[in-house]
């Protein structure tokens, strides 16, 4: 029962600071994720993706803003492998540059559902050097609801396969890697108009950090961005237990 009340006031300082700092994106493949065998990780984290590249049928001028935050739950299954799951909101704008003016044209997504479900783990980790080599594999669903209309929405599906190097140095992970993001948006604009699109490129860098923080260094705040489908920024703060 202590332990809970613990892990309680722990977890209500932590939403606190969550919410004074700014932190925005999409995590991939961070080593602050992977925990000890049964244990938890209770976590708040959101993400921001700008300026992502879509095309559809064969045009390439859209992008997409995508941003999201929730809740997000750890549990080690083995000492080498952890599940992860997300529950949270969303909201995102598709931008049309095809349109016949210099302002591009623009569908704005409010209201979302987000959920996310990340498998994560070590590959390879070398003792005598540090160094750390982490894979991750998730599926992020989002559902915006168009803003001026209920009947309007959008789903958003992302499948994203990650890697990446990490070396502890003192109360700092950092980390950097590769991933590969797969992602199909439907927009159904609620007047019986339907449109798909995809991603315009899979592959892009990543570099991140994690800082450990407390005694136990039980909390673990991570920061993450990627660069080459567009800003993809990511921010956490997550207690273990």
């Amino acid at each position: 029962m202590k332990k809970f009340v613990v892990c309680s006031l722990w977890f209500t300082v932590i939403a606190i600071l969550f919410y004074l700092v700014p932190a925005q994106a999409a995590q991939v493949g961070s080593p602050a994720s992977l925990i000890e065998k049964g244990k938890w990780d209770f976590s708040l984290e959101g993400g921001y993706v700008s300026e992502r590249p879509m095309k559809k049928s064969g045009a390439s001028d859209y992008h997409v803003n995508i941003g999201y935050g929730g809740h997000a739950r750890s549990y080690g299954l083995t000492e080498r492998l952890t599940i992860k799951g997300l529950v949270g909101g969303s909201y995102g704008r598709i931008y049309d540059e095809n349109a016949t003016t210099t302002i591009a044209k623009k569908t704005s997504l409010s209201g979302g559902l987000a959920l996310g479900l990340e498998l994560l783990g070590i590959i390879f980790e070398n003792e005598s050097s540090g160094f750390e080599w982490d894979a991750s594999a998730q599926f992020l669903y989002l559902r915006s609801h168009h803003k001026r209309s209920g009947k309007a929405n959008a789903d958003w599906y992302e499948w994203q396969l990650s890697s990446c190097v990490a070396k502890e140095l003192g109360w700092f992970k950092p980390y950097a890697g590769v991933k590969l993001s797969i992602v199909d948006l439907d927009h159904d604009d609620g007047k019986g108009n339907t449109a798909s699109y995809e991603q315009d490129g899979i592959f892009s860098p990543f570099v991140g950090t994690d800082i450990y923080l407390g005694k136990d260094r039980d909390v673990v705040i991570n920061l993450e961005g990627a660069f080459l489908l567009g800003t993809e920024l990511y921010g956490a703060i997550r207690y273990r237990f």
